[in-house]
């Protein structure tokens, strides 16, 4: 008796499983290779909500670097990548996309990969400027940004710094929406010497505030624009290695993200 109930409710657990999977429908479009920006008809106003505030994060510009001013005349080329923990079966964001088959999920795993490349320069001994760049090649859809950074304490005798950061990202390419985010930073960090001037660990923490703006064009759905403002948290270490740069960067959220950087800087 004890066995025929265990096999039922394997059963009924398997079954589940299956009408689970079989609940959310991606939309499909051979048109890409890979996942691209495409509102569906379905698509409701509490989605394109979530959408909104999730996808802030998701494009938010991290340059991985401390507080430290880099010093008029000094430049920084590195490639970075970051991931973000949403959840791809939610309508804010199966709604949104497009698929190249009906089995090809936006990600694997478990987080959705961003990468991108980035240039700065140090403007003054206080100010940076960055750039940012990334384009899929197979989709839609590509992301530009830069970043204003001022450099408020840098204490050289006890190696600490703070500052403060300004950014923009705007999602470029799909004909179904726009999308723009505006971040500020606030950042502490303290410098490590481990081997004279040529090793160095920075780790850094601080808070971010971002607002995102997400306008749609489609024909399939008339929803109002979403602009939605947002907190988030970083703890982070950039390495150097001589010219070398490494970063790592977690941020905590409403979706969690982690993000690294291999650079050089002279």
């Amino acid at each position: 008796m004890k066995k025929s109930l265990f096999i039922a409710a394997i059963t009924l657990f398997g079954m589940a499983e299956v009408s689970l999977g079989q609940c959310v429908n991606l939309h499909v479009n051979t048109k890409w290779e890979e996942c691209s920006f495409q509102l569906d008809s379905t698509l409701t106003q509490g989605a394109w909500e979530q959408f909104t505030k999730e996808a802030g994060l998701v494009t938010y510009f991290r340059s991985l670097t401390d507080a430290k001013p880099m010093g008029a005349g000094h430049f920084e080329v590195a490639l970075l990548q970051w991931q973000t923990g949403i959840d791809d079966s939610d309508a804010a964001w199966n709604d949104t996309f497009v698929h190249p088959d009906s089995s090809h999920w936006l990600f694997e795993g478990s987080r959705l990969p961003f990468p991108g490349l980035t240039a700065r320069v140090g403007i003054t001994k206080k100010i940076d400027a960055a750039v940012y760049f990334t384009k899929n090649p197979k989709a839609n859809y590509g992301l530009w940004g830069g970043q204003l950074q001022y450099n408020l304490v840098n204490n050289l005798e006890q190696k600490w710094a703070a500052t403060a950061r300004m950014s923009f990202v705007a999602l470029y390419g799909p004909d179904d929406l726009n999308l723009n985010v505006i971040g500020f930073d606030g950042l502490v960090s303290k410098e490590i010497k481990v081997y004279s001037n040529w090793v160095s660990i920075s780790p850094y923490v601080g808070a971010s505030l971002y607002l995102s703006n997400a306008h749609e064009k489609s024909e399939k759905v008339n929803l109002d624009d979403e602009h939605k403002a947002g907190l988030q948290g970083m703890v982070g270490a950039v390495a150097r290695l001589s010219v070398v740069r490494l970063g790592v960067e977690y941020n905590f959220a409403n979706v969690s993200t982690l993000s690294l950087k291999v650079g050089v800087a002279f």
